[in-house]
């Protein structure tokens, strides 16, 4: 019996010391390392989902390059903004430009770069008063909905010049007179023409000082090349026209100056300014004549018919030179213009149905003389119907 109860207390106290398979499984703890992996390999897919699309959202950086520091009142500035990485060249953006200041957007489209290190877009602004602050920009690709973090404008301090008394009111890198050319306006005044060719320059605020009357005949403007066709009307008495502007490059005032010299002619269209020179008409014409005399001479002394039949052309000439011109009647209220063009300077009206005397043509225009020995150009649509 002692050793049965004995046994008893050795299996008990075993049972006790060393958990049953069957009573106590370790599974749950031999489990529990194995199912924690396996619950984050389900989570794993979105994450990185997540994560991707994190990357493509704050992908495309961007920053301001090369700001100007010391800008100028009438000054066009250039905004330069860095964008990376450079594959978004392929793709079309968009940015939104905001909360800009005492300046002005001149060129809607920027003007694009691409290095090796990033794209440079150029957008261009008109500086309009001193306190200046550049624009909120934010970039984003259309393809992919992909925006920027908003590059914060930054405030600048422009500042105003102080002109001489010939100063035509613009500023540019370079400011060129291609061509010229000065015509009789009437019996005290004069009209000057001339042509530019400007860069980086609000050729649009061109103006001069001294002018009776003045104004654009045509205008280009653009940040990289502007061009105009200006015409001013200045008193006779002066021997050139001068005026001045503010060069960028080189931080200073240029003068330039357009010499007076009277031609005969009129300007006949927009794009040439030294037409074809009619000055040597009465020469031409006293040629002809003296041609002409020559030959009936020698008809009459070696009664040639050839002689006088040759002399028909060169008299021919001169009748038709001399003869005066065609009159027109060119209705009430007819604008008279200043060069042959459909949009050129209307600088009369005609009061009343008039007759004039017509020089030539060009293309739907006609040249007219008026009264005080004005010339003008008057378009055939404004001619009398009857």
């Amino acid at each position: 019996m002692k050793k049965i109860t004995l046994f008893l207390l050795l299996f008990f106290s075993a049972l006790l010391a060393e958990p049953s398979v069957l009573t106590e499984p370790a599974t749950p703890v031999q489990e529990a390392p194995v199912s924690e992996p396996q619950a984050n390999s389900a989570e794993e897919p979105a994450s990185n989902i997540a994560t991707l699309f994190s990357s493509v959202n704050s992908g495309l950086t961007m920053q301001f390059n090369n700001l100007p520091s010391h800008p100028y009142i009438g000054e066009i500035i250039a905004v330069t903004v860095k964008l990376t990485p450079v594959d978004v060249a392929s793709g079309n953006i968009e940015y939104s430009l905001q909360n800009e200041q005492g300046m002005r957007i001149f060129s809607e489209t920027p003007r694009r770069s691409v290095k090796e290190d990033g794209v440079y877009d150029t957008f261009y602004f008109l500086v309009q008063s001193s306190d200046v602050r550049l624009p909120d920009i934010t970039a984003t690709i259309t393809s992919t909905g992909a925006s920027s973090d908003a590059l914060i404008g930054t405030a600048l301090v422009a500042s105003a010049l102080t002109p001489p008394s010939n100063y035509a009111n613009v500023l540019a890198d370079k400011f060129t007179i291609l061509n010229y050319k000065t015509t009789a306006y009437d019996q005290d005044n004069n009209i000057v023409i001339f042509t530019v060719k400007a860069s980086r320059c609000n050729i649009g605020n061109f103006s001069l000082s001294n002018a009776i009357k003045q104004g654009f005949e045509s205008k280009l403007p653009n940040v990289g090349e502007s061009q105009m066709t200006y015409y001013a009307i200045i008193p006779n008495s002066e021997q050139s026209l001068t005026f001045s502007y503010f060069n960028l490059q080189k931080q200073r005032y240029e003068s330039l100056a357009i010499p007076i010299v009277v031609d005969d002619d009129t300007v006949s269209t927009q794009s040439d300014l030294s037409p074809t020179d009619e000055r040597h008409t009465g020469l031409k014409v006293g040629g002809s004549a003296v041609v002409g005399s020559i030959l009936i001479g020698l008809y009459y002394w070696r009664r040639q018919k050839y002689y006088l039949i040759a002399s028909i052309f060169p008299m021919f000439y001169v009748v038709f030179a001399l003869l005066p011109n065609q009159q027109i009647c060119v209705k009430k209220d007819a604008p008279v213009y200043l060069l042959p063009m459909n949009h050129g300077t209307v600088f009369e009206m005609t009061t009343e149905e008039e007759h004039l005397e017509a020089e030539k043509e060009v293309g739907d225009f006609i040249k007219v003389h008026l009264n005080e020995n004005k010339v003008g150009w008057i378009n055939k649509r404004d001619l009398c119907s009857h």
